[in-house]
């Protein structure tokens, strides 16, 4: 009987100490566990925190960058409408100006061919004098003609006129009539009127009778 009421208290004995190991190594465990748990969370904790402090420090760099920006914007957008009303001002003045100027021109080549058709004009008087004057007038009316001509010669007029038998332009002689001559059939036999030119710029053609 005392043998099997030690092996009773040995058996209780070790049910004892498994249980105070496993209570032990359970709260060992479980504080550890513990730790670990919080350590893990306040780590995390503050991870979480710094990277959103990153988030607010780069959202507000962010945004002041972008209002510094949205100035800037404005600014240049206020200096391109003022610009552009400029260049709308100067627009109308030099459009302005080029309508005056047209103005000016139109003008001036009124008067230009005023002067032109007044220079013809007196020349035809001179021309008509030559040939129906006295001989005594005719060598005043030539001195008058000579002076004349080399006056407007300096603005580019130019008498054109043709000699007999010399060859008919049709850029510069006009044929009115036709008559019997001994010289080349269609060059000219004598010149009616006189013909006017600037330049390359035939005002009228000298009027010619030629050779059939």
């Amino acid at each position: 009987m005392t043998l099997s009421h030690n092996n009773k208290d040995f058996q209780e004995l070790d049910i004892f100490l498994r249980q105070s190991i496993n209570d032990s190594l359970q709260n060992f465990l479980d504080e550890n566990l513990k730790k670990h748990i919080d350590i893990f969370i306040k780590e995390s904790f503050n991870q979480y925190v710094d990277e959103h402090r990153k988030i607010q420090r780069a959202y507000y760099t962010n945004t002041n960058a972008i209002l510094d920006h949205l100035a800037a914007i404005k600014e240049l957008y206020e200096k391109l409408e003022q610009t552009l009303e400029e260049v709308d001002s100067l627009k109308n003045s030099v459009e302005n100006m080029l309508m005056e100027q047209r103005q000016k021109n139109g003008e001036l080549q009124r008067k230009i061919n005023c002067w032109e058709q007044s220079a013809i004009d007196f020349f035809r008087l001179l021309e008509r004098a030559v040939d129906y004057e006295t001989d005594e007038r005719r060598l005043l009316i030539n001195r008058i003609l000579y002076g004349f001509n080399d006056l407007v010669k300096d603005f580019g007029i130019e008498r054109i006129i043709p000699q007999e038998n010399d060859y008919l332009h049709e850029r510069f002689h006009e044929a009115i009539d036709e008559e019997e001559s001994d010289i080349i059939t269609g060059n000219i036999v004598k010149c009616i009127s006189w013909g006017y030119r600037i330049g390359d710029k035939v005002l009228e053609k000298a009027k010619v009778v030629v050779a059939k």
